[in-house]
């Protein structure tokens, strides 16, 4: 089923309020670059054009949260904008990603000129958030032994790439543990199992995780249950 997203909400007259009023850069943000940061001040939203981008939490000791990912027609930075307090998240391209940017002023300027696009910022808002709530809960909920599969199905259905080996995911071991809060060597070794089980490819490199059976690993991440919650 095609991902539903802010952009593809809008009508035409909508979509050509949007363009006017935001600036797109003459350059992409390219694989790493921070596009958001933490703690910053929100002087500006911005609607991604292409690309994919990955929203993460910072705590202590250097640790990371993961929170969501973002893709094409979806907003980011538009929730600090709306309360006007800091950022509370950081959020990194992965892979070249161009966005059209809003300037806080001008885009609050357009919710308050078109109660329409408002009404659908504040959807896409609460949707989003209630998707986010519910894959959280699903890994935080699951058995230490089946977070790591939850977490992964998760990630390669948002991000993942379909390459001959499999769909790959750009992430560390370092990474997962911190996500699903069992420390990196303790997902390393639920890496070393799923590759045994064959739903992992093996692999030398440290910041890809290749899936090999998605189908697999959802009936070994979930069993009886769908991800949706159990089956009736």
């Amino acid at each position: 089923m095609r991902h539903t997203t802010f952009w593809d909400s809008l009508d035409h007259d909508e979509r050509k309020l949007m363009t006017c009023v935001g600036r797109v850069p003459r350059h992409p943000f390219e694989s790493g670059d921070t596009i958001l940061r933490q703690s910053d001040h929100a002087d500006r939203a911005a609607l991604i054009i292409s690309g994919k981008c990955r929203v993460l939490w910072h705590g202590e000791h250097d640790r990371t949260t993961y929170l969501a990912t973002r893709r094409a027609g979806e907003l980011i930075g538009e929730m600090g904008v709306l309360d006007g307090g800091p950022r509370t998240a950081t959020v990194i391209a992965l892979e070249q990603t161009y966005v059209r940017w809003y300037a806080a002023e001008a885009f609050m300027q357009l919710l308050a000129e078109c109660p329409a696009i408002l009404g659908k910022v504040f959807l896409s808002v609460c949707t989003r958030l209630k998707e986010s709530d519910h894959h959280r809960i699903a890994i935080a909920s699951a058995p230490a032994r089946l977070r790591l599969g939850r977490l992964l199905l998760r990630l390669a259905e948002v991000e993942g790439v379909t390459t001959p080996r499999g769909i790959e995911i750009k992430v560390t071991q370092k990474d997962l543990g911190d996500w699903t809060g069992m420390g990196r060597e303790a997902a390393g070794s639920r890496v070393r199992e799923l590759q045994k089980l064959a739903f992992l490819a093996d692999s030398p490199a440290r910041s890809r995780v290749t899936v090999t059976d998605l189908a697999g690993l959802r009936r070994y991440a979930f069993g009886s249950e769908g991800p949706d919650g159990p089956s009736v």
